[in-house]
């Protein structure tokens, strides 16, 4: 019982971050500017460009997964009959 409760609030927190990471990113700022070296803005930047850089980087890692699990599943793949049972039959009706 203790276990469900701990995943329930994970995935509560997980839900939470990408919900705040993603206003972050797509919804716009507005607030009065001081200027033009403004710390909020700054701050905002930064951290879109920190999480764009993220789902980049992690875009990149799924795609390099993708492909070296088709290139190893291809190498593992048997081309032909040669190793099979049947192959390896001996012809008996000379």
């Amino acid at each position: 019982m203790q276990s469900k409760k701990w995943k329930s609030i994970v995935a509560f927190l997980c839900i939470l971050i990408i919900i705040a990471y993603t206003s972050i990113v797509f919804l716009p700022h507005a607030h009065d500017c001081v200027d033009s070296n403004c710390a909020v803005c700054a701050l905002i930047e930064a951290s879109r460009n920190t999480i764009i850089g993220l789902i980049l980087a992690n875009t990149v890692n799924q795609f390099a997964n993708i492909v070296f699990a088709i290139l190893s599943s291809y190498k593992s793949m048997p081309l032909g009959n040669d190793g099979t049972p049947v192959a390896l039959k001996v012809k008996l009706s000379d």
